[in-house]
């Protein structure tokens, strides 16, 4: 029993480590300590020699707890005849915990996905759970295979700091598994072969992982997988960007849709097609003012009187080269803000004052071109001090719906003014009394903050938190009453929609407060190659975010969908470059009384506050909520580290067995013959004593397997102990026996049983 908790012990708290790895500021300990206890139930049952069935019994006991602890899922509600369902959430949650890993980067911030650290918590659970109990049962080959899954599944996702330390610790377990749980009376001999064995093959992992051919993060990198034949068929992603709010369906399959190489550091920019810019009284729609159809190399925006000087210098720029895998649309897409394009050769276009442009055909397969942008990165202090000295080509985007303009953020008296703006003005238009709630809701949101960047930046955190807003992310919300429009009902009422919801209820509500606002549609960030500096975005990354102007900066963008998207933005509180000082002295003493503000400012930089953590929602926050068909299941990668594993053994059982037929002295080859002899048997779980002679040896080939052995014990008996002169003739004759004696030991084996030898480590300790 003592053997079965040292081992449990260690195992568990390899795989706990190698799967925390995936998150930052790791702070379920206290969990994890649950689970494994609630592992540790069912492999002491074993040990204690428990019949199978209450084993059994134990194990779905301790699952279905760890799955109520898990997801917050009371047990009591899995009692049949129950008024509450706990199988249905409780399987929901797990999937949408496990699709969430293919919406975002890796290691992920735990507030952000919490369903993605549960699942983590289960993985840990259930990797312990099956290593114990094949610990307690003495199967170490199985218990190995379980903790090289358990271990490498994790520290293929993303390999960290220290890869090799992780490789090395888990190898150690392995070998410790695999040794202790030897039978025989030489327990300490095996394990010291055993951790021999560990530093030849650390030594060869150290030695390869300089290699340039495989030192590269997250070896095996998952979320490329594409089981899917190419090329794929250009795809429309037109409905993210229409605002019906009737709900939308992610394909099953992904198709990548763009391919986009940068320059310098790793930055997590949108990328932008269109912007969507005019509000109806029902819903958002894209209003562009193109100039004539025209043809040229390069394009130059023309937004002088919106941005800054220092916009108009290249060295601010990031050049972002685009290639079209297979998106069917007629925007050009780049990162706001972009100031040049080289459209594709020989293209015909229209443009928004180089702002958005747009082909008079759609977009071709494998068309190339570039697109250079001014995307700054301003601090909450920055932001807070840019004021509302916007120019007049701003006034337009202050306007909640047709040419209805509010006074802009600042103006004095504005409550009042906005209670004429309503009361007076549009007091007999049910369109305009009908969105009168946004305003209002805005106003409790942010209080008398003292800055736009302070409004919008609360506005942000209250819809992507839970605990703040109480929004959930949902593709698939209750469809909008036909005398109420869908932003109100989605804000006052449902608080579940997806994308086009959360940005068109955001801007509006920032018009509202007088803050130019407007929806930008196109893609997130991607999946990034460190090695080609080069994004790959694909349809499910379609998205609808908000651009806020900001006099001095231009359009600033912020993300208020839960669990959507990673903006590389200080000024942002999904950052966790956010710095909450700083936004506390661009509030003033106005907007303390929000509970959002007061979250905001006590959120330190690099470490989320608690109130901020959870970012996301009750069902995972995922983009995407629908089974993904996306690359080869778990299955295949335990088979490719199984494989790998019997191959290495494989590999050295055949140097162990070439060194000892090495020598040149007959008598020594003879002894080598029968080790060899010796081995053969220990890998098919015949026990043999170390100090077994050549004819005892020759009655146990005959017991066990039915094959005369006794030739091979007459030469090999010669060649040891016979006159000199006999020996190497004696030799000849002992080797070609003991080929035969081995071949028919394989004969009259199963082929599990040959199998189970050929990986067997038994014979390296004779």
């Amino acid at each position: 029993m003592a053997r079965t908790l040292t081992l449990f012990v260690l195992a568990s708290a390899l795989i706990a480590t190698a799967w925390l790895r995936l998150e930052k500021h790791t702070e379920s300990i206290g969990e994890v300590v649950l689970l494994l206890a609630l592992a540790l139930i069912p492999t002491v049952a074993v040990a204690a020699g428990l019949r199978a069935r209450w084993v059994a019994l134990l194990t779905a006991v301790v699952t279905l707890a760890a799955g109520a602890e898990v997801f917050s899922t009371p047990l009591t509600n899995a009692r049949p005849g129950g008024e509450h369902d706990f199988f249905g959430p409780v399987l929901g949650s797990f999937r949408d915990g496990f699709l969430n890993f293919y919406d975002t980067t890796l290691p992920f911030q735990r507030g952000d996905f919490p369903l993605m650290a549960g699942d983590i918590l289960l993985a840990i659970f259930g990797f312990s759970l099956a290593t114990g109990i094949l610990i307690a049962a003495r199967r170490p080959i199985g218990a190995a295979v379980a903790l090289v899954v358990g271990v490498g599944w994790p520290t293929t996702l993303v390999p960290g700091e220290r890869p090799l330390l992780v490789g090395a610790l888990a190898f150690a377990g392995v070998l410790a598994v695999l040794f202790l749980l030897r039978g025989g009376s030489r327990p300490a001999r095996g394990l010291a072969q055993g951790i021999a064995v560990a530093v030849i093959l650390v030594a060869v992992a150290a030695a390869a992982s300089t290699s340039d051919a495989v030192a590269k993060g997250a070896f095996l990198s998952w979320q490329r997988w594409d089981p899917y034949d190419q090329p794929d068929d250009p795809v429309n992603v037109h409905y993210v960007w229409n605002s019906h709010y009737l709900g939308i369906h992610f394909p099953k399959k992904k198709t990548t849709v763009l391919k986009i190489k940068t320059e310098g550091p790793k930055r997590n920019l949108y990328w932008r097609a269109t912007t969507l810019d005019d509000y109806t009284g029902s819903g958002w729609q894209e209003s562009l003012d193109l100039n004539t159809q025209t043809r040229s190399n390069t394009i130059d925006a023309d937004t002088a009187a919106l941005l800054p000087p220092q916009a108009q210098e290249e060295a601010n720029w990031i050049k972002q080269d685009v290639t079209v895998e297979a998106l069917k649309d007629n925007h050009l897409i780049g990162s706001a803000q972009p100031m040049r394009w080289t459209p594709p050769s020989d293209s015909t276009f229209q443009d928004e004052s180089g702002d958005i442009v747009v082909l008079t055909r759609s977009l071709q397969r494998d068309q190339k071109y570039s697109v250079w942008s001014y995307a700054p990165q301003p601090t909450p202090k920055e932001l807070g001090r840019a004021g509302t000295d916007y120019p007049a080509a701003i006034d337009r985007y202050l306007e909640v719906v047709q040419t209805a303009q509010v006074p802009k953020f600042g103006t004095p008296d504005r409550d009042l003014l906005m209670k004429v703006f309503f009361d007076a003005r549009f007091q007999d238009d049910p369109l305009m009394q009908a969105n009168r709630p946004l305003y209002d809701v805005a106003k409790q949101v942010v209080g008398d903050v003292a800055s736009p960047y302070a409004a919008a930046a609360a506005l942000e955190a209250w819809f992507r938190q839970p605990s703040l807003g109480g929004f959930v992310y949902d593709e698939q919300p209750p469809v909008p009453a036909p005398n109420q429009p869908a932003l109100v009902q989605f804000v006052t009422q449902t608080k579940s929609g997806y994308c086009q919801h959360f940005a068109g209820a955001m801007a509006l509500m920032l018009r509202y407060l007088g803050i130019p606002a407007r929806i930008a549609a196109g893609f997130t960030s991607g999946s990034y190659d460190a090695d080609k500096h080069e994004w790959t975005v694909t349809d499910h990354e379609a998205h609808d975010w908000v651009e806020v102007y900001f006099p001095g900066w231009g359009w600033i963008p912020f993300d208020p969908t839960p669990g959507r998207g990673t903006l590389d933005a200080r000024y942002s509180s999904t950052s966790p470059e956010f710095d909450g000082s700083q936004f506390s002295d661009v509030v003033g003493p106005g907007g303390r009384g929000s509970a959002t503000i007061n979250a905001l400012r006590r959120q330190e930089r690099g470490r989320p506050n608690q109130e901020l953590s959870g970012i996301g929602n009750g069902r995972g926050g995922g983009a995407v909520g629908v089974v993904r068909d996306k690359g080869p299941s778990i299955v295949f990668l335990a088979i490719l580290v199984i494989l790998a594993g019997a191959g290495a053994i494989v590999g050295l059982k055949i140097v162990r067995r070439t060194i000892r037929f090495a020598g040149r002295d007959p008598r020594v080859q003879a002894g080598a013959c029968r080790r060899d002899l010796m081995a053969y048997l220990a890998d098919q779980g015949v026990d043999i004593p170390p100090s077994t002679t050549l004819p005892e040896l020759g009655r146990l080939v005959d017991r066990y397997f039915a094959v005369d052995a006794g030739p091979f014990v007459k030469a090999a008996t010669v060649a040891r102990f016979g006159p000199p002169d006999e020996a190497p003739f004696a030799l000849t004759r002992a080797r070609r026996e003991l080929r035969r004696v081995r071949r028919d030991l394989r004969n009259r084996s199963s082929v599990t049983s040959r199998i189970r030898g050929a990986v067997s480590l038994r014979s390296l300790t004779v």
